[in-house]
């Protein structure tokens, strides 16, 4: 059995500079480090200063025998052809969310790697981080009694025009990238999937994306969420839950620095009073926490967690598929609508 895994690099994206990079370094499973970019030659400045290895082109990581996996933090909208070339050539791919702008280019990056039997996370840092793990804890304890309600909020103030995220073509919009977190911890925290979903986005008319959005999500059990997001906003990264004996809520929810010691805290009422306690949790490098996962996975041949990933995969792009459907239909629209909508080949289309 392999003990290290070689990795490629799709793209010289700023998030590989911030992180990606320095994390793969840092983890005993990982022997080299390819990169590619668009540029040939930005990719051998970029290889220089961090000592990896520049590659020509995307294809030429895809081609090369020794690379066993890749890393994917293209715009949205090229997910899909280098998600399929990667799993076409047996290579695992860690790739950034969301996955993709359709629930129906999804069924197809996951049904070829179910095909080649390929390693597939989606990127979601955020569930690695261990305040999350607390926030179950809190609640699987009754410390806040039965659930009713999560909240959410991720969104930030405009982007530079130019910017992928607002590009219709590369799968820009606030609902794939900034909307996707807080709907994948609603189905984290509240521990099922959804039943229906009722979605309205504010469109940018020039641009032909969404640049804001809100959600009302109905799961089992007469649990509800309520979503929030955009790029037009400001700045916005948390989450709460709503139970019959306290709120828990937490700041820096979904992107959270390596070093940030993260602020969790629940209320409860106690003789009409309010309690408030802070919440002692350490600060933790969810991206390591992921991306080791993905390397133990890949080296463990765990077959088990690699259909869990596909699942898990599937399940957040329904959700996000019917989210625009609701959108697009101004209507309530139920999960299990997902499935038929797809397969009798009607195209969402949003604007």
């Amino acid at each position: 059995m392999k003990k290290k895994i070689n990795i490629g690099i799709l793209g010289c994206a700023n998030i590989a500079k911030r992180y990606v990079i320095n994390v793969f370094k840092s983890l005993d499973v990982i022997n080299n480090i390819y990169i590619a970019c668009r540029n040939s030659k930005e990719a051998k400045v970029f290889a220089e200063k961090y000592n990896i290895i520049a590659e020509k082109s995307y294809d030429s990581i895809i081609d090369n025998k020794d690379i066993d996996a890749v890393y994917v933090p293209l715009p949205i909208g090229l997910h899909e052809k280098w998600v399929i070339k990667a799993a076409i050539a047996r290579k695992h791919i860690l790739c950034e969310k969301s996955l993709s702008n359709s629930f129906k280019s999804v069924k197809k990056m996951v049904g070829s790697c179910r095909s080649s039997k390929v390693v597939l996370f989606e990127n979601f840092m955020c569930d690695y981080h261990p305040q999350h793990e607390k926030v179950l804890s809190l609640i699987h304890t009754g410390k806040i009694g039965d659930i009713f309600t999560f909240k959410g909020y991720f969104g930030f103030p405009p982007l530079d025009k130019g910017n992928f995220r607002y590009n219709k073509k590369l799968g820009g919009g606030s609902l794939n990238d900034a909307g996707a977190y807080p709907v994948f911890m609603a189905r984290k925290i509240l521990e099922s999937e959804p039943i229906s979903v009722t979605c309205r986005f504010n469109i940018d008319h020039e641009n032909k994306v969404d640049i804001q959005g809100a959600a009302y999500i109905e799961f089992p059990n007469n649990k509800l969420a309520f979503v929030a997001f955009g790029f037009n906003n400001v700045y916005q990264n948390d989450y709460s839950v709503w139970g019959t004996k306290g709120v828990i809520s937490v700041n820096k929810a979904y992107s959270i620095p390596p070093d940030f010691k993260p602020e969790v805290k629940m209320y409860k009422n106690e003789n009409f009073k309010d309690v408030i306690v802070d919440l002692d949790i350490p600060a933790s490098n969810h991206f390591e926490l992921i991306f080791k996962d993905f390397c133990n996975v890949i080296l463990n041949n765990d077959y088990k967690k690699r259909i869990e990933r596909y699942n898990q995969i599937i399940n957040q792009a329904k959700v996000l598929e019917a989210m625009r459907v609701s959108a697009l239909e101004d209507r309530k629209v139920k999960i299990d609508e997902i499935e038929w909508i797809t397969d009798s080949g009607r195209s969402i289309l949003l604007f």
